[in-house]
């Protein structure tokens, strides 16, 4: 087999231009905001009521009803 012809392929080590920015890639940036400024709505939300692992009013007003509905799907 011959060897290949490095004239027409791009060697290793050539300097090449950069590719310009796409849509895709725009939108995929923009799909990042939206996804940042989603988070930190949901975290100023939650500080609202009053953060992480904070709990207003009575968990056991809760467990009636659940094992109720549980039960009911068993």
């Amino acid at each position: 087999m011959s060897q290949p012809d490095l004239s027409s392929a791009n060697p290793p080590g050539v300097l090449r231009s950069k590719p310009k920015t796409s849509i895709y890639t725009m939108l995929l940036l923009l799909a990042l905001l939206a996804l940042l400024l989603g988070c930190l709505f949901l975290f100023l939300e939650i500080n609202q009521y009053g953060g992480f692992g904070a709990v207003k009013g009575k968990v056991s007003s809760l467990i009636p009803p659940l094992t109720r509905a549980v039960e009911s799907l068993v």
